[in-house]
C-alpha cells in the first residue's frame, strides 16, 4: 500500500517535471522568436540595400539612355515603362510567382528542426 509520504513525493516530482517542461518550452519559444526576428532584420537590411542598388542603377541607366536618345524624357520613360511592364507581369502572376514560394519557405522555416 502507498503511504502519504510516497504520494507527496510523487506529487513533488510531478510538479518539478512540469516546471522543467514549462521552462524548456519557454526557452524553445524564445529561441525561435529570436531566430525569426534576426532573420527579419537581416532580410530587411538586404532588401534596403537591394532597393538602393536598383534606384541608383535606374538613375544611371536613365541618364545613359537620355544621353543616347538626346532627350531626358525618352531615357527615363524607357526605364519607367520597363518597370511598369515588370509590375504588370508580377501582378498578373503574383500567386504563381510569389505567393506559393514565399508561403512554402515560411512553412519550411517554421517546421525546421535545428
Amino acid at each position: 500500500m502507498i503511504n502519504k509520504e510516497e504520494i507527496n513525493e510523487i506529487i513533488q516530482e510531478s510538479k518539478s517535471y512540469l516546471d522543467g517542461q514549462i521552462e524548456l518550452n519557454k526557452l524553445k519559444a524564445t529561441e525561435r522568436v529570436s531566430l525569426y526576428s534576426s532573420k527579419v532584420i537581416v532580410y530587411f537590411i538586404l532588401g534596403s540595400i537591394t532597393l538602393l542598388f536598383f534606384i541608383c542603377s535606374s538613375l544611371f541607366l536613365g541618364f545613359i539612355l537620355s544621353e543616347y536618345f538626346t532627350n531626358f524624357s525618352t531615357g527615363f520613360g524607357i526605364i519607367s515603362g520597363t518597370y511598369l511592364i515588370l509590375l504588370i507581369v508580377l501582378f498578373a502572376f503574383r500567386r504563381k510567382l510569389l505567393g506559393k514560394s514565399i508561403q512554402n519557405k515560411i512553412i519550411k522555416e517554421f517546421y525546421r528542426n535545428d
